[in-house]
């Protein structure tokens, strides 16, 4: 029955998401309703790259959008929302497909994952809290944005570098039950990574996975945190950015949001 109902649920966030894309389709003054994807079309192919490596590895989407769309021509504020609003549809639609795995996870790892809502609960309420205070008192960061990217995605590169060159095969991860100092510690964490996250739309996810890694989680569960909690804060982002800012690039949300639906579905298979 639980399956059935995961899998409904599943259905119907394709379909709402389906209809919210062909409904921006529809609002945008073309002639030939095929000109978004003469015009934008690489985005598809960029949002399932970005949606697939974000949801395999728990680094948000925005480490793939926020280049390409500077690269491309988008302003930083353009970047950023429009990041934010791709990562809803891609980040939910891989924590979705994390949810799913999560059950085959517990015939073998159980007691791997005992901590897992109390690890969702204490990273995603400082993550939302820390974005919709920074959005209200500090929309912009202080520091350029670039460089503040730059910088995390070198950080977050080389722990992933060592990581990769460190264990030779997957841990089966701690069952001892989180610590008070640990639960504190990831709640500070999360908070300071919703503050940044506000600014480059990634940050909370990949310090979240890098954080249960080294508290010594199993990986898969520590990726499934990372990219659930990720498409909790995006959620909350994005209001600011649609009745804020207004700088979401409508044009390239429709497709490139569409292949994260995809990438996003696909990354834990």
């Amino acid at each position: 029955m639980t399956e059935k109902i995961h899998h409904q649920g599943r259905l119907v966030f394709f379909l709402l998401s389906s209809l919210i894309l062909l409904s921006i389709l529809f609002y945008q003054p073309y002639e030939n309703l095929l000109k978004p994807l003469e015009l934008y079309g690489h985005f598809f192919l960029i949002g399932i790259f970005a949606a697939t490596v974000a949801n395999s590895t728990g680094a948000g989407g925005g480490i793939v959008f926020i280049p390409a769309f500077i690269a491309l021509g988008l302003t930083p504020l353009q970047s950023l929302a429009t990041s934010f609003a791709i990562q809803c549809f891609g980040m939910s639609s891989g924590a979705l497909a994390w949810l799913s795995y999560r059950r085959i996870e517990l015939v073998n790892h159980a007691p791997q994952w005992h901590d897992f809502g109390q690890i969702l609960l204490l990273s995603a309420i400082p993550s939302v809290v820390g974005i919709l205070i920074t959005q209200q008192l500090m929309p912009d960061a202080p520091v350029d944005v670039e460089l503040l990217f730059s910088i995390f995605s070198l950080v977050v590169g080389i722990f992933i570098l060592i990581r990769t060159l460190k264990l030779d095969h997957e841990s089966p991860g701690r069952t001892a039950a989180l610590s008070v100092i640990e639960k504190v510690t990831i709640v500070f964490a999360c908070l300071v990574g919703g503050v940044l996250t506000t600014w480059i739309s990634i940050a909370v996810g990949e310090i979240l996975a890098i954080l249960l890694i080294l508290l010594r989680f199993r990986v898969n569960l520590a990726i499934a945190c990372a990219v659930i909690v990720t498409a909790m804060s995006v959620l909350a982002a994005i209001p600011y950015h649609i009745f804020v800012t207004e700088a979401i690039y409508l044009n390239v949300l429709l497709l490139a949001a569409a292949g994260a639906l995809i990438g996003g579905a696909l990354a834990r298979r």
